[in-house]
């Protein structure tokens, strides 16, 4: 339409001036402009001025109908192709970004029990360590304590032990009264109670039960119930590690003094990683727990798998996004805290979603449209015109090569790709024409 406008306004343009150089009354060429105007929009004239000061009665075609026509030769010049509206079978892919992260649930806090001095440290940061490695060297008046009141009631059990088997053969005999009996097997009870009391203690301090049995076992194959042992060895202990891991954080200093609220050193084990990823507000109810995805180092080829295991119940104040989680493996140790990522969320198909190639959407003033091809009538003819009616859609996902439609299609329909841009620009021009103004 936009063309028919332009070549009427050149061919009134080119009239007028014949006309003029001719002589020919103003009024003629007034009546021929309006005929010119009239047919560029689309009217039909029942009677064409074949003679100066004929007069025009134009019939109106009627209101527009809301489609562009389009003939098979104009299909031709502007390259139209069309396809068909799929149903969405495949998961859509939401890209999102992340971090990853030590599992805090893994990480052992290596800690004093006791208040002690730190006589040397043998782990340092960044250092791979095995279980059972020693970490630090303790030096403590308090373990000693613990260590020599456990010995104690110890002997004083084994004393009770003894007076216990010596006094049943005498109560048996009748030697000695019951009630010397009964005192003697409260003592025996609660001499045992006493020493277990001690020895969990030593259990609360981390104090290997092969320490423990050592410094037992002298008291066992003597006389002298003071053989307690050397008494300053008491006051030594080694912290172990506990598990595979590697040293991240490491705060202990030899010949400093820590009680036991300090954290000598932190261990993180390295068989696996949590993923922190993030995604926006437009996108978070999208997203289910259990959900797979794809993720991607930049100096990795494989992907590794994951699944959505946490979503967090607020939005960050910095980043006004949406923290998800997932936990990956890292058996071979490549992998690192804090490295960046990429990751691919599979959203499952949802019914009545569609998908379209991305040539077929148009965006404009901040909507998207499609235009479909209007079935044809019954009885209509292979060279009649296609016609096509613009139709806005709600998108779900869009990308490089195809759309994602929540809204306004259904599947089996049929819409313009290449050439939906011209047909825009034809639906704006015979919109224009008919309203009289441009498109807001």
């Amino acid at each position: 339409m936009f063309w028919k406008l332009t070549i009427a306004t050149v061919v009134i343009a080119g009239i007028g001036a014949v006309l003029y150089l001719s002589g020919v009354d103003k009024t003629k060429l007034n009546e021929a402009a309006r005929y010119l105007e009239q047919m560029a929009k689309g009217t039909t004239p029942e009677s064409a001025p074949h003679s100066p000061g004929a007069t025009l009665v134009l019939k109106p075609k009627g209101p527009w109908d809301g489609l562009v026509a389009v003939n098979t030769a104009e299909k031709q010049a502007i390259g139209l192709q069309i396809v068909t509206v799929e149903a969405q079978t495949r998961p859509i892919k939401l890209e999102l970004t992340g971090r990853t992260a030590y599992d805090p649930n893994t990480l052992t806090k290596i800690r004093s029990r006791f208040d002690t001095l730190v006589e040397k440290v043998h782990a340092s940061l960044g250092q791979k360590i095995k279980k059972g490695d020693p970490l630090v060297d303790l030096y403590s008046t308090e373990l000693a304590k613990a260590k020599s009141d456990m010995q104690t009631k110890y002997v004083q059990w084994q004393h009770d032990v003894k007076l216990y088997d010596l006094r049943k053969k005498l109560v048996e005999s009748g030697a000695i009264s019951q009630q010397l009996w009964v005192d003697t097997q409260n003592d025996e009870k609660k001499s045992r109670l006493d020493y277990l009391l001690a020895r969990k203690l030593l259990n609360v301090y981390k104090v290997p039960e092969d320490e423990i049995g050592a410094i037992l076992k002298p008291l066992q194959d003597v006389n002298d119930p003071r053989h307690f042992g050397n008494i300053e060895e008491n006051a030594k202990m080694v912290l172990r590690a506990p598990g595979d891991g590697i040293v991240i954080e490491r705060e202990v200093v030899p010949e400093n003094f820590y009680d036991t609220s300090a954290v000598l050193m932190v261990i993180a084990p390295l068989d696996h990683l949590w993923v922190w990823l993030n995604i926006y507000e437009l996108d978070q109810d999208k997203v289910r727990l259990g959900q797979t995805m794809e993720i991607q180092f930049p100096f990795l080829d494989d992907k590794i798998k994951g699944k959505v295991e946490y979503i967090a119940n607020e939005v960050s104040k910095d980043t006004r996004a949406v923290r998800l989680r997932a936990t990956i493996p890292n058996p071979s140790t490549r992998l690192k805290s804090d490295m960046l990522l990429k990751a691919n969320l599979d959203i499952p198909p949802v019914p009545g979603q569609t998908i379209i190639p991305r040539l077929a959407m148009v965006s404009t003033n901040g909507a998207e449209y499609v235009y479909v091809r209007v079935p044809r009538e019954a009885g209509a003819k292979e060279r009649d015109p296609d016609k096509f009616q613009q139709r806005r859609i709600v998108v779900a996902q869009e990308s490089v090569d195809e759309v994602v439609v929540a809204r306004g299609l259904k599947a089996g329909e049929e819409v313009a790709t290449n050439g939906s841009l011209i047909l825009a620009q034809l639906f704006e021009d015979q919109r224009m024409v008919e309203s009289g103004t441009p498109q807001p």
